[in-house]
């Protein structure tokens, strides 16, 4: 595939033009100037070192936090369809796989019907379909890893947004992990993935960022 054509004939779901971010008048700066766009259909993966501001980059595409300077501009109807999965568990551990899955898909305003069909369809994908009626609490942390990628995948996102997914994972959650994120981009989702594993940014990503310092590096 010609990458560089791919992009020519799509809108990007998202884009940051010369970005910038910083927590504290006039403390350094997290984000120094970042331009960024991802498109349906890719992954992008992001890697850097701690403090790189790699979070904080995704937080300002998840529309959570604003940007200080620079532009932020959405493609039609993208923003309101944005699945952001963070570093720390979003689960109720004393609630079991199923009820977790069920409370998201409330939350996001589905109905009853579409909640039930989606949480099996997740559970089954992630290679849960045996544990979706047991407390999360007994779950190992592989497992937790790929329930919470579930519960944020009740509703079909066109932009999903993962900061470390599989850490702590073992080897075979992180299999199945890269294998859903490699079905959703061909089903059109932009991915944009932040890990420490360079394998997990090699087998699956179209396009590799670093950022150093605040800014996308060589």
């Amino acid at each position: 595939m010609d990458y560089s054509e791919t992009q020519t004939n799509q809108t990007a779901l998202c884009t940051l033009s010369e970005v910038k971010k910083s927590f504290a008048k006039g403390a350094r700066g997290v984000l120094n100037g970042v331009s960024l766009s991802i498109y349906g259909g890719e992954i992008l993966g992001i890697r850097g070192k701690n403090g790189a501001g790699k979070s904080t980059l995704i937080e300002l595409l998840a529309d959570i936090t604003s940007p200080d300077a620079g532009e932020r501009t959405y493609g039609e109807g993208a923003r309101g369809k944005i699945a952001y999965v963070p570093q720390e568990l979003s689960l109720y551990e004393s609630m079991t796989g199923l009820q977790n899955l069920a409370f998201w898909g409330i939350a996001v305003g589905l109905p009853a019907k579409t909640i039930r069909t989606r949480s099996r369809w997740l559970l089954e994908t992630l290679d849960l379909s045996d544990r979706g009626r047991d407390r999360v609490d007994t779950y190992s942390g592989g497992m937790k890893r790929r329930l919470h990628l579930a519960s944020a995948l009740m509703k079909t996102p066109a932009l999903l947004l993962l900061d470390e997914p599989t850490v702590g994972a073992d080897a075979e959650s992180i299999k199945t992990i890269l294998a859903l994120l490699e079905n959703l981009k061909r089903q059109g989702c932009g991915i944009v993935l932040i890990s420490h594993l360079s394998e997990d940014l090699s087998r699956v990503c179209d396009r590799v960022v670093t950022l150093e310092d605040g800014r996308i590096g060589a």
